[in-house]
Formats: structure tokens, sequence, C-alpha cells
């Protein structure tokens, strides 16, 4: 039986910068579906959290059908890394939702203080203490996986997985 690593931090974030990439790709191919079927419609409005929903599905489409099947994405399967439960078991549709449910929440609160940049978003929220909250979320979700034993990241916890690597082919 092959020894069975956890995956590093730099390995799990290069395989995310694919993944994001795709991620992004489908979110625009799906906001341009959204508008030509509203279009055709005549119109019809579209709300932000209908919105804001399609595009959280989208995305669990993704994610949730590669992790359940295979427990690979393709940045994934390009770094040589899988996904599983904590037994060693491939993930189930409620676990791979509360994996990507507290991945996307990490991600965003990563990101929050680049978006606050901008002057339509910053006018919306008191931006100090939210670029605070957003960092302090990150520096913790960072810490977490540098002290784990097996670099398991916020969402690893909430849903009891774990993120390996995979033995080199012979």
């Amino acid at each position: 039986m092959p020894l069975v690593l956890p995956a590093p931090i730099w390995r799990r974030l290069a395989a995310s910068i694919y993944d994001g990439l795709l991620l992004l790709a489908m979110w625009m191919v799906a906001a341009l579906v959204d508008t030509l079927v509203r279009d055709a419609l005549g119109g019809a409005a579209r709300t932000r959290l209908a919105f804001q929903i399609l595009l959280f599905l989208v995305g669990l489409g993704f994610f949730g059908y590669s992790w359940t099947h295979g427990g690979q994405t393709l940045g994934m399967r390009v770094w040589r890394m899988r996904v599983r439960r904590i037994d060693g078991s491939a993930l189930r549709w409620p676990t791979a939702g509360v994996r990507y449910a507290v991945m996307l929440l990490t991600w965003f609160a990563l990101f929050l203080p680049g978006l606050l940049q901008f002057p339509t978003l910053a006018a919306h929220v008191h931006a100090g203490p939210v670029i605070v909250a957003g960092v302090a979320f990150s520096v913790v979700a960072l810490l977490v996986m540098l002290l784990d034993a097996r670099r398991r990241a916020l969402c690893d916890w909430a849903a009891m997985t774990e993120v390996v690597v995979e033995p080199k082919d012979s």
C-alpha cells in the first residue's frame, strides 16, 4: 500500500489557480446564457440573489461532480492531488456541497480587500471593518493549514476531508 502524503500548500494553491480560472470561465458562460435567455423572454428582470444562486450552483456542479467522480478537478489532476474523506472514501454530494461553500467563503474573504478597492462596491459597505475582517479570516485560514499536520484547509475541516498527493505512475 503506497504512502499517503498530505498535499503541500503550494501545490494546493497552484491547482486552485487552474480551477479558479475554469470557474471564472464557467461563470462567464452562465452569465451569457442567463442574459440571452432573459432577452429571449422579453427582457425579464433578474434579481441579484437569483444570479448569485445561479453562479453558486454552476460552481457546485463543477466542483461537486469532480470531487464525487474521482476526487479530482482539472487543477488537482495536473498537480497530482485527490480530495477524499478522512477515512479514505470518496466524497458524496452533501460533503462536496459543504466543502465547496466553505471554500468559496474562504476565497471570497481573501479577495474581498481587493474587491473593495472598486468605488462602486466600497460605497455599499463600511469598507474599513470589512477589509479587516476579510484579512483576519484569511490569516486564520492560512494558519489552520500551516498548523495542521495533514495541511487541511477550513473547507476540509468543515467537510471532514483531506487533500492527498497521488503517487506517480510507474
